[in-house]
């Protein structure tokens, strides 16, 4: 990714976490108009303070870094969010 990493307020960041810990399955819909669906795993930050979300998808683990996010769809019944727009 080429651009610099711009912050996520920390609401949005909140919602990211509470998805990791019940690891909802979601779909997220990609800045490039791109998407992808799976479990949400875990977030983690790296040293140059960039946010990325770890995410299973049928076949692998993914990280997709949070400011690259655009839309998280929830795909798991009764979840406490339906669509959150990044």
């Amino acid at each position: 990714m080429s651009h610099r990493y711009k912050p996520i307020d920390c609401a949005l960041h909140d919602s990211f976490e509470m998805a990791c810990v019940y690891h909802y399955r979601v779909k997220l819909d990609l800045r490039d108009d791109s998407s992808v669906e799976g479990k949400c795993i875990t977030t983690e930050t790296h040293p140059d303070k960039s946010e990325w979300l770890i995410f299973k998808t049928q076949y692998q683990y993914t990280k997709i870094r949070l400011d690259f996010i655009e839309r998280m769809s929830s795909l798991t019944p009764g979840a406490r969010f339906s669509v959150i727009n990044c």
